[in-house]
């Protein structure tokens, strides 16, 4: 079985009893509703004696209409500043927004992103320029979206996991049962497994493949109809949105499972089931809508005639995709510009060797190149257990075409679907653990620094870390 690390986290506090305001930030004790003292003076703003000028007065809330882990809090600005909000939700632990200008005489207004579904945070204006500290009545964020499945925390090392993955946005079926329908979120979670950002997917639809944007300004998400309309994916369409706003939803017809960005940041890159030859890898650029086959497997995979895939990562090196299918246990690394197979490794004929032999993927998910370019993947194996799902790293050897294992570890965890694996900046390993409904980042030895379980087999799909939400949000004028 797999090794359960309990460490001690910081104690969650939140408010209890009243709110103390309703969602437009009125007062709910007698006070003011704007955030100012009950008896008409000051809120540490400056002086109301004719004095200096209060920098910030009338101070209010309200929640985002749609997500509403989101608080916007606005105050009357009375002179040209550069002012920040610090809020809290946990005892003496404040976050802060970044510091802007904010223009005398107007009302201003900051979104608060971070605060987890449920609780309630503290909240105060602060100007850069002279220190100016204005209190506000407290926010209570909405409850936990119905049905979203929340995560226990198994394992926390904060000493040992990736310092800047103080985010993580990934997806989940709320129902149990591995691969099937059922009702998908795409959600974003804090390290204490408390989601922050909750978005349902509609009508049935699945998302397996959620990302961020090749700038980190956005980031997408994925409502195939392949799995829940049966259309072969004529339907599916991929969502470009910040947190507080959707950008767009583009047409990808035929995606049944992955899709990429690529570094321009107009060009979509899926596999596709719709466009005939087994299946293909299409592009299209976003700008003029037009799509363009790149490679079918019928065509331009010797000796295969139908595929369907589960993984694919661009390497920007080679300009190519290392593309994975589950229907041969087999991945190919793909040309971009002339459409051509480079080499492949699994059971499909031709292919590269496995050093030692027994190291050979099956059923793999989630494959990447990491920075030293060996090839990462997830993939099924045997224990002393029975079946798992780990993860192996192999050194790519063109010259004897061979892939040689370099590493591995097994959580003792097996998925019988999905899965994703990604080498972090600091050596550690994030691994979604697919249809076991694990979240596990491990070090370099193989232990677990952070480990989530949620609770049967919920499927969950690729996930990547976010350093800071405000990137995610939408810019203002």
């Amino acid at each position: 079985m797999h090794r359960l690390i309990l460490l001690t986290l910081p104690l969650l506090v939140t408010a209890c009893g009243d709110k103390g305001t309703d969602d437009t930030g009125g007062g709910g004790d007698g006070g003011s509703a704007d955030g100012g003292s009950a008896d008409g003076g000051s809120n540490d703003g400056g002086s109301n004696d004719g004095g200096a000028v209060d920098l910030a007065t009338n101070l209010s809330w309200r929640l985002h209409d749609d997500i509403e882990s989101l608080a916007y809090v606005s105050w009357d600005q009375g002179a040209t500043a550069t002012m920040h909000v610090e809020y809290s939700f946990d005892d003496g632990d404040w976050l802060q927004s970044p510091p802007r200008e904010f223009t005398g005489g107007e009302r201003a207004e900051q979104i608060l992103v971070g605060i987890p579904y449920g609780y309630t945070a503290e909240w105060r204006v602060v100007s850069d320029d002279d220190g100016t500290v204005v209190d506000g009545d407290p926010i209570t964020v909405g409850d936990l979206p119905e049905g979203l499945p929340l995560g226990e925390v198994l394992t926390a090392d904060p000493l040992h996991w990736l310092p800047e993955g103080r985010y993580l946005l990934t997806s989940i079926n709320e129902r149990t049962g591995g691969w099937r329908g059922g009702t998908y979120w795409t959600f974003i979670m804090d390290r204490e497994a408390r989601p922050v950002w909750a978005h349902k997917t509609p009508a049935s639809h699945w998302t397996l493949y959620a990302q961020l944007s090749q700038d980190g300004t956005y980031f997408m998400w994925d409502e195939q109809t392949y799995w829940s309309d049966y259309d072969d994916g004529a339907g599916s369409s991929v969502h470009r949105t910040y947190l507080d706003q959707e950008i767009d939803e583009i047409g990808t017809n035929g995606l049944h499972h992955t899709f990429v960005q690529l570094p321009d940041g107009k060009t979509l890159v899926w596999g596709s089931q719709n466009h005939g030859g087994g299946e293909a890898l299409v592009e299209m650029n976003i700008d003029d809508m037009k799509e363009r086959i790149i490679w079918t497997c019928q065509d331009d995979w010797p000796r295969v005639s139908y595929c369907e895939s589960n993984g694919l990562f661009y390497d920007v090196k080679t300009d190519s995709f290392l593309y994975s299918f589950y229907t041969n246990s087999s991945l190919v690394n793909v040309d971009h510009a002339k459409g051509t197979s480079l080499w492949w490794a699994g059971t499909v004929p031709g292919g590269y060797a496995f050093d030692p032999e027994d190291s050979q993927f099956e059923w793999q998910h989630g494959v990447s190149f990491t920075a030293d370019r060996t090839l990462l993947v997830s993939t099924e194996a045997r224990n002393d257990s029975g079946y798992t799902t780990m993860v192996r790293e192999y050194e790519v050897d063109h010259d004897a075409e061979t892939l040689h294992q370099v590493w591995s570890y097994d959580p003792d965890i097996y998925a019988s679907t999905n899965g994703d694996a990604w080498r972090l900046d600091n050596g550690n390993t994030l691994h979604i653990i697919g249809s076991a409904g694990y979240v596990a980042e491990v070090d370099a030895d193989g232990n677990f620094v952070w480990l989530v379980d949620y609770g049967g087999s919920h499927l969950m799909g690729r996930g990547e870390y976010i350093e800071d939400l405000y990137t995610l949000v939408a810019p203002t004028e």
